[in-house]
């Protein structure tokens, strides 16, 4: 039988010992789980960027891990602790809009301004429960770490084996927050900003499907960019390209892309037929 994966995405860092602590509580309830690191590098309280991690990393993990996510600001308050379980893979979270991109990856939408934050209904063949059943937590509980108090013990439960409807009440909507949509016009989409890696890539809601008919004009922040690029090192200039994640992206070779143009999340970006 394969070990069980719990897969962590923080904004903890690595120089204090809060993602340790995560880790020794999973070891000493589930000893046989798989721990895989997503990241911890999450910017403090950011908590759209680790929708975005997380929504960029957990379909290529096997359909039965266990992925823990803990960007939490608004940890000890009224906010719902969290175990979700889709058709690919159990969240447990905070109920703060961290599955907003899985959610979104269903075809469920919230209906407001980008990146405002709405309820939607849980999507079909998910499950989701509120984590109410204090057997399954780390005692005595600290109100400012439900990390390793809530959601590291209930990620180590659920790799024994624990049922999802063991573990609290069961919900029928979630958090999320709205994700913009590309706006067109003849010949020109407009799209926008909404994650900005650690190299200063620029990547953006455009997908292949979005973009009008070659050839291309990208333009963002007063750079334009003509054509798309298969490669960072097509140019020694700005490049626009389909990344890893199958949307465009815009990158400074060997440089940072959001420096130099003074690019932040949601700023627009216009792709239009050249000429």
């Amino acid at each position: 039988m394969a070990r069980p994966i719990i897969t962590l995405t923080t904004d903890f860092g690595l120089t204090d010992g809060f993602v340790s602590s995560m880790k020794g509580v999973i070891a000493t309830i589930a000893p046989e789980a798989n721990v895989v690191d997503v990241t911890h590098d999450v910017p403090p309280q950011d908590v759209r960027y680790g929708a975005y991690a997380l929504g960029s990393t957990y379909r290529y993990f096997p359909a039965d891990a266990i992925h823990v996510a803990v960007i939490d600001p608004g940890v000890g308050t009224r906010r719902l602790p969290i175990a979700v379980r889709t058709g690919h893979g159990t969240f447990v979270c905070p109920d703060n809009g961290l599955l907003s991109y899985a959610i979104a990856d269903t075809g469920a939408r919230v209906e407001r301004e980008p990146f405002a934050l709405g309820r939607v209904p849980l999507p079909t063949k998910w499950l989701a429960y509120q984590l109410t059943k204090d057997q399954y937590w780390l005692h005595p509980l600290s109100s400012t770490f439900h990390g390793r108090d809530i959601f590291a013990p209930t990620a180590a439960h659920l790799a024994n084996g624990k049922p999802l409807h063991d573990l609290g009440i069961g919900v029928i909507d979630l958090t999320a927050f709205a994700l913009p949509e590309p706006r067109e016009a003849p010949g020109t989409v407009i799209g926008q900003v909404i994650h900005i890696d650690r190299f200063g890539n620029l990547i953006t809601n455009l997908r292949q499907a979005h973009l009008p008919a070659a050839p291309l004009c990208v333009q963002v922040a007063g750079q334009v960019i003509d054509g798309l690029s298969k490669t960072y090192q097509d140019s020694a200039d700005m490049v626009a390209l389909i990344g890893s994640g199958g949307t465009l992206e815009i990158a400074f070779p060997n440089a940072n892309a959001a420096s130099a143009l003074g690019v932040t999340m949601g700023d627009a970006v216009r792709v239009s037929t050249a000429g």
